[in-house]
């Protein structure tokens, strides 16, 4: 659990605006995270064939809008915790997914998420839409790590001219694995991470994972988050939003 000092979440700080991620560490509790890991691996019993082909490169694309029992891991006080400590409050949580690699499978093409540059607050350093990833394994670049290029949320960056696609239908299967958007790059980091750990990112920050050259899976919860929501301005506000992802949640969940 959480156990840092205000030095520590004043490095984190740092690191989150000016790389575009940071790494807290020892978020989930180890009898959490086993429950949710039972959830997910219980999950990804049920991906068919199809759809594993079709993500071939991402490896999984299951919407927690299916996943109610993980509704307590989406308002994880100890996650929103670390966050405010950070300086960021009033966090909305609007779209997640359980992405999860399986052995031998290809890496994660370079990509950015978020689709709102037409808004000019996009070109500001403040983040206006974060990932929470929670790997639910220790990662490495052997099995799959999570990869970066630091500081491509706020600097131009050649990467940048190779992927205004990069969610494509022939990148999620991984069809060209010459391709630039699968290509190592010099100025690419790896987060490696630890169970239970919090990866925190800004959504412009250009990222990827390595292969899983593992015999086992690799899966990660990526969870959506915009935070100091109520200072964006109102199209922003409504470009974010996401109404309708609790009406099929039972009661419980959705309180």
């Amino acid at each position: 659990m959480l156990k840092h000092d205000d030095a520590y979440y004043l490095e984190k700080t740092r690191q989150y605006v000016d790389d575009g991620f940071c790494v807290v560490e020892n978020v989930l509790p180890t009898e959490f995270l086993e429950r949710v890991r039972t959830v997910c691996y219980d999950h990804l019993k049920t991906v068919s064939d199809e759809h594993r082909e079709a993500q071939r490169s991402t490896g999984s694309l299951i919407d927690l809008s299916a996943m109610p029992e993980l509704a307590e891991l989406i308002a994880f006080p100890g996650a929103l915790e670390a966050y405010r400590r950070m300086g960021f409050d009033d966090v909305r949580y609007t779209t997640g997914y359980l992405i999860s690699k399986p052995p031998k499978s290809p890496p994660l093409f370079w990509h950015f998420d978020w689709m709102g540059w037409a808004h000019p607050l996009s070109y500001e350093k403040a983040a206006l839409q974060t990932f929470f990833m929670y790997y639910l394994v220790d990662t490495t670049p052997e099995n799959g790590c999570l990869k970066v290029i630091p500081r491509s949320h706020i600097d131009e960056h050649p990467l940048h001219k190779l992927i205004e696609d990069a969610h494509s239908p022939e990148l999620r299967v991984a069809r060209d694995l010459t391709a630039p958007e699968f290509a190592s790059h010099p100025n690419e980091v790896n987060v490696c991470v630890k169970a239970g750990d919090l990866v925190i990112g800004d959504s412009r920050l250009i990222h990827g994972s390595h292969p899983n050259d593992s015999d086992l899976e690799r899966p990660v919860l990526t969870l959506w988050m915009h935070p100091n929501f109520g200072d964006l301005p109102g199209p922003l506000q409504a470009f974010c939003y996401s109404p309708n992802m609790w009406k099929a949640w039972p009661n419980e969940a959705r309180q």
